[in-house]
C-alpha cells in the first residue's frame, strides 16, 4: 500500500493538498555499513535515518493535516528502512481508532516510485488552486551541477546503467510536474524537501549516462511557486546519526512548528504564517547556530513566496543577548519581559553563559541593562522574530568628569607703590 492517507472525497470541489515521501535506507545493491565501500558504487553505502525521517514527516503532515493552506487530501509513501529503523517506526494515529502501521508500506524502489509519481500528479493537476508536498531523504548526488535522488536498487546491474535508477530532482521531476496542453489544471503552489547529500560524481568513461526519466518535460508556460529546500550544498553531505532522525528533518519539523514571523494582518483570523521565505529563513537561522555547515539557501525554478500552513498563536522563537563591548559583560545584569505580559527573564552577569540565548514566544520585549559600575543603564524595546537572532546591547562607558581646573595664583598684598620720580608739577600761569 502507497495510499496511506485519502480524503479526497471530504474535501471534493475544493483546493486540496496533495503529499508524496519517499525514504531509502536500506539499498539492496549497496554495501552494508560495516562492508568496504565499492569505488563503482561511488563509494556509498546503506543508510539507516532516512526511511524513520519520512516516516516522521508522514506523522507531522497528518498531526497537521487541517493547518496547512490546503487541507491535507492525499500523502503517498513509498519506503525502505533498515533493520536499525524499523523497530522505531511507532504506528501513526490516523484518527477514529485507526493507526497507519510500517508493515503496510511499499519499499521506495524504481518500480513502486514511478507509478506513484504519476499517480500523485494525476491529483495535483485536478486544480491549480491546490499544493503539493515532496518529501524526500536519502543518498543524493551532484552531476553536471544537477542534483540527483536515488532509489533502492540504485546500481542495480540489471537496469542497463549504473545511473538508471536515480532521477534528477530539477531537470526531471520538478519541471515534469509543470503545467502542459493535458494538465493546465496542474496546482500552482509546490514544495520541494530533498533531505540527502550532493556529493559530486564525476562521469568516468564508460559511465552508462544518462540518469532515470521519470518523465517527459513539456515547454508551456510555466507559473508555479516552486520553492525547493536541499539538505546540503553541491558538492557536500548532510548529517545524520544512524537510527534517528536526519539533522535537517529535526530543523525541517521545528521550523515547521514555528518558521513564522509576523502576524498577517490582512487574514481574517489575524493568524501566523509559515511560507517559503519565512520557512528559508527559519532553517537558515538553526543551521547557523548550529555551525554544521549544511543547508543550502531554498532554490527552485520559481521561488515565490507563498503560504504552507497557518500558526493560530505567535510562534515560538530562539535569540541571543549579546552585550557590547566585552568589559561590560562580567558587570552587567539584564532584566527582559514581553510586553503585555507571559514572559520574564532576570540575566545576572556571567562572561561563561554569554551571549545569553533566550526562548520565548514572538512579540515586542523590552529590556533594562543595568552595570555594576563603569557603565550607564541601558533601555531598550524589539519586536523579536525569527529575523532577530540576536539582539545587540551597547552599553556606553561612563567617562569620570575631569577635575577642574586650577585658578591662577592671586598676587600678595604690600605697601602701595610709590609715585614715579621726576621734575616737581609748574605752577599754573595768571595774576593774582
Amino acid at each position: 500500500m502507497t495510499l496511506v492517507f485519502d480524503r479526497r472525497a471530504k474535501f471534493a470541489g475544493q483546493p486540496q493538498t496533495h503529499a508524496f515521501l519517499v525514504g531509502v535506507s536500506e539499498y539492496t545493491h549497496l554495501p552494508k555499513p560495516n562492508e568496504p565501500p565499492d569505488a563503482e558504487k561511488f563509494n556509498l553505502q546503506r543508510l539507516a535515518s532516512p526511511a524513520l525521517s519520512v516516516w516522521e514527516i508522514c506523522r507531522w503532515l497528518i498531526a497537521n493535516a487541517d493547518t496547512l493552506t490546503c487541507p491535507l487530501a492525499t500523502i503517498r509513501l513509498v519506503m525502505s528502512p533498515s533493520a536499525k529503523e524499523k523497530p522505531k517506526l511507532t504506528p501513526i494515529d490516523l484518527g477514529q481508532g485507526k493507526q497507519l502501521k510500517k508493515t503496510k508500506i511499499d519499499p521506495a524502489d524504481w518500480k513502486h516510485f514511478v507509478p506513484e509519481a504519476i499517480e500523485w500528479r494525476k491529483e495535483a493537476s485536478a486544480d491549480r488552486n491546490s499544493m503539493t508536498f515532496f518529501y524526500y531523504s536519502g543518498h543524493g548526488l551532484e552531476r553536471l551541477g544537477t542534483p540527483l535522488i536515488t532509489l533502492a536498487d540504485f546500481t542495480d546491474p540489471a537496469a542497463g546503467g549504473v545511473l538508471q535508477r536515480s532521477c534528477e530532482v530539477a531537470a526531471n521531476f520538478v519541471l515534469g510536474m509543470a503545467p502542459s496542453a493535458n494538465r493546465p489544471e496542474m496546482a500552482r503552489t509546490q514544495f520541494y524537501f530533498v533531505d540527502s547529500c550532493r556529493e559530486t560524481v564525476m562521469d568516468y568513461p564508460g559511465l552508462a549516462n544518462p540518469p532515470g526519466t521519470v518523465w517527459d518535460t513539456l515547454p508551456g508556460i510555466d507559473d508555479r511557486a516552486t520553492p525547493m529546500f536541499m539538505a546540503s550544498y553541491p558538492g557536500a553531505i548532510a548529517m545524520t546519526i544512524a537510527g534517528k532522525r536526519t539533522d535537517f528533518c529535526e530543523a525541517l519539523i521545528k521550523c515547521l512548528d514555528n518558521g513564522a514571523e509576523n502576524r498577517d494582518l490582512n487574514d481574517p483570523q489575524q493568524r501566523w504564517p509559515v511560507s517559503s521565505f519565512t520557512l528559508n529563513t527559519a532553517l537558515s537561522n538553526h543551521f547557523q547556530l548550529k555551525k554544521t555547515g549544511q543547508y543550502s539557501t531554498a532554490a527552485g525554478t520559481s521561488f515565490k513566496n507563498v503560504t504552507l500552513r497557518w500558526l493560530t498563536s505567535p510562534p515560538e522563537v530562539e535569540f541571543r543577548l549579546v552585550i557590547r563591548p566585552d568589559a561590560a559583560i562580567g558587570v552587567t545584569g539584564l532584566a527582559l519581559e514581553r510586553v503585555g505580559g507571559g514572559f520574564h527573564k532576570d540575566i545576572p552577569p556571567s562572561e561563561a553563559d554569554h551571549p545569553y540565548a533566550v526562548t520565548s514566544r514572538a512579540g515586542i520585549f523590552q529590556l533594562t541593562a543595568k552595570a555594576a559600575a563603569g557603565f550607564s543603564e541601558v533601555t531598550d524595546i524589539q519586536l523579536i522574530n525569527q529575523q532577530t537572532p540576536n539582539w545587540p546591547i551597547s552599553m556606553a562607558a561612563i567617562v569620570p568628569a575631569p577635575p577642574p581646573a586650577a585658578l591662577p595664583a592671586a598676587p600678595m598684598a604690600g605697601p602701595p607703590a610709590a609715585p614715579p620720580a621726576g621734575p616737581p608739577a609748574a605752577p599754573p600761569a595768571g595774576g593774582g
